[in-house]
């Protein structure tokens, strides 16, 4: 189901609904690709239609900003099949193969899936992201800890929908599988980012200030991901 939204610009927009059993309330959700509305299997139509018009200023900013950046993708030569391997793009294949292995060739800027079953190849590419983020965080947290003796608990590797990190208040970091697609100073600043959060839960001055101690680039850092992460996202969900 979609309904039309008409924009103050007088560009038309159509919104994606999902129904939701668990939703208490409409919400709407953003991406490269889109903007969904969630709503509740209970609420009528005349309620959504009335939440997207009161949401009308919003869309219209946020369907802007994803157009520049529909547009930033297609001037960087970005297309369909391409993803992201430690900041750099690359386009892929899949192969179908009686075993499973991966080629990364820098040369041709391609990544090559060897795979049993190519229906399932996303499967696959998020199987080998988390492979690779897997190796990259045992590596870098604990050279980064080391400067910054902090103790944590169980290390996990998840498919988070949206963010690149989280820390638990049982002192758990979880990293985002796609991770790997960042370069890797980046990698250390999502790192970073986590390990502060053990002494600053939330996002005080104070806790900006801890992280730019280590990472005096934590803004780019932040803008990197700002910028690519509705691509990465999208292209691998």
């Amino acid at each position: 189901m979609s309904l039309p939204v008409v924009l103050a610009n007088g560009k038309t927009i159509t919104i994606e609904v999902w129904k939701s059993a668990k939703a208490r309330q409409f919400r709407l959700v953003a991406g490269i690709y889109g903007i969904k509305a969630i709503a509740p299997t209970d609420r009528r139509i005349e309620e959504l239609e009335n939440f997207l018009a009161s949401k009308k200023k919003w869309i219209l900013r946020v369907s802007q900003y994803y157009d520049r950046l529909r547009q930033r993708c297609i001037d960087e030569g970005l297309e369909p099949n391409t993803i992201y391997f430690l900041g750099k793009s690359y386009r892929f294949q899949i192969v179908k193969d009686k075993q499973q292995f991966v080629i990364v060739s820098d040369n041709l800027r391609m990544i090559t899936f060897h795979v049993a079953d190519k229906r399932r190849y996303k499967h696959y590419i998020r199987e080998w992201y988390k492979q690779q983020t897997s190796r990259l965080i045992s590596e870098r947290l604990v050279q980064i800890n080391s400067k910054m003796n902090l103790r944590y608990n169980r290390v996990s590797i998840k498919n988070q929908k949206s963010r690149w990190g989280s820390c638990s208040k049982n002192r758990n970091l979880n990293f985002n599988l796609l991770l790997a697609a960042a370069p890797m100073e980046v990698i250390d600043y999502v790192i970073i980012h986590e390990l502060v959060h053990l002494v600053e839960f939330g996002h005080s001055k104070n806790f900006w200030h801890q992280v730019g101690l280590v990472d005096a680039d934590y803004k780019k850092h932040r803008e990197w991901l700002k910028t690519y992460e509705h691509i990465t996202f999208a292209n691998n969900r």
